[in-house]
Protein backbone atom coordinates (compact mmCIF):
# COMPACT_ATOMS: atom_id res chain seq x y z
CA UNK A 1 0.00 0.00 0.00
CA UNK A 2 1.03 3.64 -1.11
CA UNK A 3 1.05 5.93 1.77
CA UNK A 4 3.93 8.56 1.23
CA UNK A 5 4.81 10.55 -2.53
CA UNK A 6 8.20 12.59 -2.22
CA UNK A 7 8.54 14.72 -4.79
CA UNK A 8 11.82 14.68 -6.21
CA UNK A 9 14.31 16.70 -8.60
CA UNK A 10 15.16 14.07 -11.48
CA UNK A 11 19.04 14.34 -10.56
CA UNK A 12 21.61 11.48 -9.46
CA UNK A 13 22.07 12.38 -5.42
CA UNK A 14 17.76 11.88 -5.31
CA UNK A 15 17.98 8.45 -7.98
CA UNK A 16 20.81 6.95 -5.65
CA UNK A 17 18.73 7.59 -2.57
CA UNK A 18 15.79 5.46 -3.89
CA UNK A 19 18.00 2.69 -4.30
CA UNK A 20 19.38 2.99 -0.67
CA UNK A 21 15.90 2.96 0.76
CA UNK A 22 15.20 -0.15 2.90
CA UNK A 23 12.44 -3.00 1.29
CA UNK A 24 9.87 -1.90 3.57
CA UNK A 25 10.16 1.87 2.95
CA UNK A 26 10.61 1.76 -1.47
CA UNK A 27 7.63 -0.37 -1.22
CA UNK A 28 5.47 2.35 0.81
CA UNK A 29 6.23 4.89 -1.46
CA UNK A 30 5.69 6.10 -5.02
CA UNK A 31 7.81 8.83 -5.96
CA UNK A 32 7.37 11.78 -8.13
CA UNK A 33 10.23 12.89 -10.46
CA UNK A 34 10.42 16.59 -11.70
CA UNK A 35 12.45 17.41 -14.67
CA UNK A 36 15.61 19.79 -12.87
CA UNK A 37 14.89 22.89 -12.92
CA UNK A 38 18.05 24.39 -15.03
CA UNK A 39 19.01 28.50 -15.27
CA UNK A 40 19.37 29.23 -17.70
CA UNK A 41 16.89 26.69 -19.61
CA UNK A 42 17.75 24.06 -21.60
CA UNK A 43 18.09 24.14 -25.08
CA UNK A 44 17.30 20.78 -27.15
CA UNK A 45 20.31 19.04 -27.47
CA UNK A 46 20.72 19.53 -23.68
CA UNK A 47 17.62 18.27 -22.63
CA UNK A 48 17.95 15.28 -24.84
CA UNK A 49 21.43 14.30 -22.91
CA UNK A 50 19.66 15.13 -19.76
CA UNK A 51 16.19 13.02 -20.15
CA UNK A 52 18.70 10.30 -21.57
CA UNK A 53 20.79 10.30 -18.20
CA UNK A 54 17.19 10.29 -16.15
CA UNK A 55 16.45 7.12 -17.95
CA UNK A 56 19.54 5.34 -17.20
CA UNK A 57 19.89 6.35 -13.23
CA UNK A 58 15.92 5.65 -12.75
CA UNK A 59 16.32 2.43 -14.65
CA UNK A 60 19.68 1.52 -12.50
CA UNK A 61 18.65 2.96 -8.87
CA UNK A 62 14.51 2.53 -8.92
CA UNK A 63 14.29 -0.70 -11.87
CA UNK A 64 11.34 -1.17 -14.34
CA UNK A 65 8.99 -3.10 -12.02
CA UNK A 66 7.78 -0.08 -9.58
CA UNK A 67 5.46 2.49 -10.64
CA UNK A 68 6.74 6.72 -10.36
CA UNK A 69 5.53 9.86 -11.98
CA UNK A 70 7.50 12.28 -14.18
CA UNK A 71 6.31 15.59 -15.28
CA UNK A 72 8.94 18.67 -16.60
CA UNK A 73 7.13 21.55 -15.32
CA UNK A 74 9.74 23.42 -13.75
CA UNK A 75 11.44 23.67 -17.30
CA UNK A 76 9.85 25.54 -20.40
CA UNK A 77 7.13 24.08 -22.40
CA UNK A 78 7.84 25.08 -25.86
CA UNK A 79 10.68 23.07 -27.28
CA UNK A 80 10.60 20.57 -30.01
CA UNK A 81 13.69 17.58 -29.09
CA UNK A 82 14.51 15.49 -32.41
CA UNK A 83 11.27 16.73 -33.93
CA UNK A 84 8.81 15.66 -30.47
CA UNK A 85 7.52 17.88 -28.15
CA UNK A 86 9.57 17.61 -25.31
CA UNK A 87 7.37 15.68 -22.74
CA UNK A 88 6.84 13.15 -25.37
CA UNK A 89 10.48 12.88 -26.15
CA UNK A 90 10.83 12.01 -22.06
CA UNK A 91 8.40 9.61 -21.85
CA UNK A 92 9.62 7.74 -24.88
CA UNK A 93 13.01 7.71 -23.36
CA UNK A 94 11.11 6.36 -20.20
CA UNK A 95 9.52 3.95 -22.36
CA UNK A 96 9.33 0.24 -20.71
CA UNK A 97 9.47 1.61 -17.18
CA UNK A 98 6.34 2.13 -14.76
CA UNK A 99 5.94 5.65 -15.92
CA UNK A 100 2.69 7.51 -14.74
CA UNK A 101 2.57 10.67 -16.89
CA UNK A 102 1.05 14.25 -15.44
CA UNK A 103 -1.63 16.71 -17.63
CA UNK A 104 -2.33 20.13 -16.25
CA UNK A 105 -4.26 23.09 -16.90
CA UNK A 106 -2.78 25.50 -19.58
CA UNK A 107 -0.72 23.00 -20.76
CA UNK A 108 -2.13 21.96 -24.33
CA UNK A 109 1.17 20.88 -26.47
CA UNK A 110 1.78 18.85 -23.26
CA UNK A 111 -1.41 17.27 -22.49
CA UNK A 112 -1.42 16.37 -26.70
CA UNK A 113 1.34 14.89 -26.58
CA UNK A 114 -0.11 12.64 -23.48
CA UNK A 115 -3.15 11.52 -25.42
CA UNK A 116 -1.37 11.08 -28.78
CA UNK A 117 1.02 8.87 -27.36
CA UNK A 118 -1.77 6.59 -25.04
CA UNK A 119 -3.74 6.24 -28.32
CA UNK A 120 -0.22 4.93 -30.07
CA UNK A 121 0.34 2.69 -27.32
CA UNK A 122 3.64 4.45 -26.51
CA UNK A 123 2.39 4.61 -22.79
CA UNK A 124 1.89 1.66 -20.61
CA UNK A 125 0.45 3.05 -17.69
CA UNK A 126 -3.24 3.04 -17.11
CA UNK A 127 -3.15 5.96 -14.82
CA UNK A 128 -2.70 9.41 -15.66
CA UNK A 129 -2.37 12.06 -12.70
CA UNK A 130 -3.79 15.53 -12.63
CA UNK A 131 -1.63 18.03 -10.89
CA UNK A 132 -3.80 20.88 -9.91
CA UNK A 133 -1.60 24.16 -8.40
CA UNK A 134 -3.67 26.28 -5.53
CA UNK A 135 -5.01 28.78 -8.54
CA UNK A 136 -6.73 25.77 -9.82
CA UNK A 137 -8.11 23.76 -6.54
CA UNK A 138 -9.67 27.07 -5.18
CA UNK A 139 -12.83 26.49 -6.61
CA UNK A 140 -13.88 23.27 -8.76
CA UNK A 141 -17.25 25.29 -10.26
CA UNK A 142 -14.79 27.67 -11.12
CA UNK A 143 -12.59 25.61 -13.15
CA UNK A 144 -14.65 22.62 -14.12
CA UNK A 145 -15.64 23.88 -17.88
CA UNK A 146 -11.36 24.41 -18.12
CA UNK A 147 -10.85 20.78 -16.54
CA UNK A 148 -13.22 19.46 -19.29
CA UNK A 149 -12.01 21.53 -22.11
CA UNK A 150 -8.38 20.61 -21.58
CA UNK A 151 -8.42 16.93 -19.95
CA UNK A 152 -11.38 15.28 -21.15
CA UNK A 153 -9.48 14.18 -24.55
CA UNK A 154 -6.35 13.06 -22.20
CA UNK A 155 -8.79 11.15 -19.57
CA UNK A 156 -11.05 9.16 -21.66
CA UNK A 157 -7.83 7.45 -22.91
CA UNK A 158 -6.85 6.23 -19.08
CA UNK A 159 -8.67 3.28 -16.76
CA UNK A 160 -8.07 5.89 -13.82
CA UNK A 161 -7.17 9.55 -12.54
CA UNK A 162 -4.58 10.10 -9.58
CA UNK A 163 -5.55 13.99 -8.48
CA UNK A 164 -2.51 15.93 -7.40
CA UNK A 165 -3.67 18.92 -5.35
CA UNK A 166 -0.03 21.00 -5.09
CA UNK A 167 0.64 23.36 -3.03
CA UNK A 168 4.00 24.37 -4.02
CA UNK A 169 5.06 26.78 -1.88
CA UNK A 170 3.07 26.77 0.92
CA UNK A 171 4.51 28.90 4.20
CA UNK A 172 2.67 31.72 3.62
CA UNK A 173 -0.93 30.09 2.96
CA UNK A 174 -3.49 30.26 5.22
CA UNK A 175 -3.88 26.80 6.88
CA UNK A 176 -7.61 26.44 7.46
CA UNK A 177 -8.75 28.11 4.42
CA UNK A 178 -6.22 25.86 1.76
CA UNK A 179 -7.73 22.84 4.00
CA UNK A 180 -11.01 23.45 2.78
CA UNK A 181 -10.08 24.23 -0.83
CA UNK A 182 -8.21 21.42 -0.44
CA UNK A 183 -11.02 18.82 1.36
CA UNK A 184 -13.88 20.69 -1.19
CA UNK A 185 -11.97 20.20 -4.80
CA UNK A 186 -11.19 16.77 -3.74
CA UNK A 187 -14.70 15.68 -3.06
CA UNK A 188 -15.86 17.36 -5.88
CA UNK A 189 -13.50 16.57 -8.25
CA UNK A 190 -13.90 12.75 -7.32
CA UNK A 191 -17.82 12.77 -7.80
CA UNK A 192 -17.60 14.47 -11.24
CA UNK A 193 -14.80 11.94 -12.66
CA UNK A 194 -15.79 8.38 -11.15
CA UNK A 195 -12.18 7.03 -11.86
CA UNK A 196 -10.23 8.82 -9.60
CA UNK A 197 -7.47 6.24 -8.07
CA UNK A 198 -5.37 8.61 -5.58
CA UNK A 199 -5.99 11.59 -3.82
CA UNK A 200 -2.12 13.52 -3.51
CA UNK A 201 -1.60 16.45 -1.46
CA UNK A 202 2.07 17.95 -1.43
CA UNK A 203 3.78 21.14 -0.68
CA UNK A 204 6.64 22.21 0.75
CA UNK A 205 8.05 24.91 3.51
CA UNK A 206 11.55 25.45 2.03
CA UNK A 207 12.14 28.59 0.31
CA UNK A 208 13.65 29.07 -3.00
CA UNK A 209 16.38 30.56 -1.24
CA UNK A 210 17.72 29.13 3.37
CA UNK A 211 18.94 32.67 3.08
CA UNK A 212 15.58 33.94 3.52
CA UNK A 213 14.96 31.60 6.83
CA UNK A 214 18.79 32.05 8.66
CA UNK A 215 21.63 33.22 8.60
CA UNK A 216 25.25 31.54 7.75
CA UNK A 217 27.01 29.97 10.77
CA UNK A 218 23.41 29.34 12.01
CA UNK A 219 20.14 26.80 12.85
CA UNK A 220 17.06 26.84 13.38
CA UNK A 221 13.69 24.95 12.84
CA UNK A 222 11.15 25.57 10.47
CA UNK A 223 7.44 24.35 10.71
CA UNK A 224 6.65 21.98 8.37
CA UNK A 225 3.09 23.50 7.25
CA UNK A 226 2.36 21.34 4.49
CA UNK A 227 1.79 18.86 6.93
CA UNK A 228 -0.49 21.11 9.20
CA UNK A 229 -2.59 21.60 5.71
CA UNK A 230 -2.61 18.19 5.17
CA UNK A 231 -3.71 17.30 8.13
CA UNK A 232 -6.84 20.01 8.47
CA UNK A 233 -7.66 18.81 4.85
CA UNK A 234 -8.12 15.32 5.89
CA UNK A 235 -9.68 16.25 8.90
CA UNK A 236 -12.59 18.05 6.76
CA UNK A 237 -12.78 15.19 3.60
CA UNK A 238 -14.61 11.86 3.17
CA UNK A 239 -11.94 11.40 0.26
CA UNK A 240 -8.81 9.51 1.52
CA UNK A 241 -5.91 11.78 1.36
CA UNK A 242 -2.37 10.32 0.76
CA UNK A 243 0.63 12.65 1.97
CA UNK A 244 3.08 14.11 -0.23
CA UNK A 245 6.07 16.74 -0.04
CA UNK A 246 9.20 17.77 -1.56
CA UNK A 247 11.93 16.49 1.03
CA UNK A 248 14.49 18.90 1.57
CA UNK A 249 14.44 21.36 -0.91
CA UNK A 250 12.47 23.96 -2.34
CA UNK A 251 9.94 23.07 -4.95
CA UNK A 252 11.84 26.37 -6.77
CA UNK A 253 15.33 25.17 -6.27
CA UNK A 254 17.77 25.38 -9.65
CA UNK A 255 20.29 24.91 -11.00
CA UNK A 256 22.15 27.63 -11.69
CA UNK A 257 24.93 27.90 -14.00
CA UNK A 258 27.92 29.45 -12.33
CA UNK A 259 31.65 30.10 -13.20
CA UNK A 260 33.41 27.24 -11.38
CA UNK A 261 35.72 30.36 -9.97
CA UNK A 262 32.42 31.94 -8.27
CA UNK A 263 31.96 28.27 -6.34
CA UNK A 264 33.79 28.56 -3.37
CA UNK A 265 32.17 31.85 -2.49
CA UNK A 266 29.17 31.41 -3.06
CA UNK A 267 28.93 27.58 -1.87
CA UNK A 268 27.54 27.36 1.46
CA UNK A 269 27.20 23.67 3.42
CA UNK A 270 23.62 22.99 4.99
CA UNK A 271 21.69 20.35 6.70
CA UNK A 272 18.05 19.87 6.62
CA UNK A 273 16.39 17.23 8.98
CA UNK A 274 12.61 16.35 9.90
CA UNK A 275 11.51 15.70 13.44
CA UNK A 276 7.82 15.81 14.91
CA UNK A 277 6.52 18.91 12.30
CA UNK A 278 9.55 20.28 11.91
CA UNK A 279 12.74 20.93 10.01
CA UNK A 280 15.80 21.19 11.64
CA UNK A 281 17.78 23.30 9.28
CA UNK A 282 21.66 23.78 10.18
CA UNK A 283 23.98 26.55 7.73
CA UNK A 284 27.83 27.26 7.78
CA UNK A 285 29.49 29.91 5.84
CA UNK A 286 31.12 30.15 2.55
CA UNK A 287 33.62 27.25 1.25
CA UNK A 288 36.39 30.26 0.94
CA UNK A 289 35.54 31.60 4.12
CA UNK A 290 34.91 28.72 6.43
CA UNK A 291 36.28 25.97 4.99
CA UNK A 292 36.11 22.38 2.94
CA UNK A 293 35.97 20.37 6.53
CA UNK A 294 32.30 22.58 7.87
CA UNK A 295 30.73 19.31 7.43
CA UNK A 296 32.05 17.82 10.30
CA UNK A 297 30.86 20.51 12.68
CA UNK A 298 26.85 20.62 10.99
CA UNK A 299 26.83 16.92 11.26
CA UNK A 300 28.29 16.96 14.73
CA UNK A 301 25.59 19.67 15.59
CA UNK A 302 22.64 17.39 13.75
CA UNK A 303 23.58 14.07 15.84
CA UNK A 304 23.92 15.59 19.26
CA UNK A 305 19.99 16.55 18.88
CA UNK A 306 17.44 14.81 21.31
CA UNK A 307 15.49 14.18 18.18
CA UNK A 308 18.22 12.48 16.23
CA UNK A 309 17.36 8.84 15.02
CA UNK A 310 20.90 6.94 15.18
CA UNK A 311 20.59 3.71 13.19
CA UNK A 312 17.15 4.89 11.72
CA UNK A 313 18.42 4.27 8.21
CA UNK A 314 21.52 4.73 5.88
CA UNK A 315 21.41 8.63 6.09
CA UNK A 316 22.07 9.18 9.76
CA UNK A 317 24.68 6.49 9.65
CA UNK A 318 26.53 8.65 6.98
CA UNK A 319 25.42 11.89 9.55
CA UNK A 320 27.23 9.49 12.35
CA UNK A 321 30.44 8.60 10.17
CA UNK A 322 30.85 12.30 9.15
CA UNK A 323 30.21 13.86 12.41
CA UNK A 324 32.99 11.81 13.45
CA UNK A 325 35.57 12.43 10.66
CA UNK A 326 35.33 9.18 8.95
CA UNK A 327 35.79 8.22 5.42
CA UNK A 328 36.20 10.73 2.38
CA UNK A 329 34.99 14.86 3.29
CA UNK A 330 31.09 15.50 3.16
CA UNK A 331 30.31 17.99 0.59
CA UNK A 332 26.83 19.96 -0.89
CA UNK A 333 26.94 17.03 -3.75
CA UNK A 334 27.76 14.11 -1.56
CA UNK A 335 24.95 14.74 1.49
CA UNK A 336 21.78 14.73 -1.27
CA UNK A 337 21.66 11.17 -1.29
CA UNK A 338 21.74 10.60 2.83
CA UNK A 339 19.47 13.42 3.05
CA UNK A 340 17.02 12.01 0.84
CA UNK A 341 17.08 8.27 2.41
CA UNK A 342 17.16 9.82 5.88
CA UNK A 343 13.63 12.15 5.04
CA UNK A 344 11.92 9.57 3.54
CA UNK A 345 12.28 6.68 5.64
CA UNK A 346 11.48 8.80 8.69
CA UNK A 347 8.23 9.71 6.47
CA UNK A 348 7.29 6.27 6.23
CA UNK A 349 8.66 4.65 9.55
CA UNK A 350 7.99 7.98 11.89
CA UNK A 351 5.88 10.29 10.87
CA UNK A 352 2.67 10.34 11.74
CA UNK A 353 0.97 10.09 8.55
Amino acid sequence: MIRYIPFLKAKRGEFTAMGALAPKVKQAICPFFDFPRKKPDYKAEAYASTALSITKSLKKHWGTASEFYFDDLDTGQKLKVQGEHQYAYVLKALRGMQVIPVVALDRTDHNDAVARLKRDREIASATVAFRAEQGDFEDFEAKQDTIDYDLTAVFKEFNAIDLILDCRLCSGMNVSETAQQIAAFAQKFSDAYNKVRRVIVTGSCIPPSIRDVLGTDDATTLPRRELEIIAKARDLSDVDLIVGDYGTVSPFYSDADLDPRLMQKVMVPRLIYPFKGFFYITRGSSMQSGGQDQYVGLTEELCGQDFFRPGYSTGEDYFLEKSKGIGNRAMNGTVVKPSVVAHVTYMVLGAKL
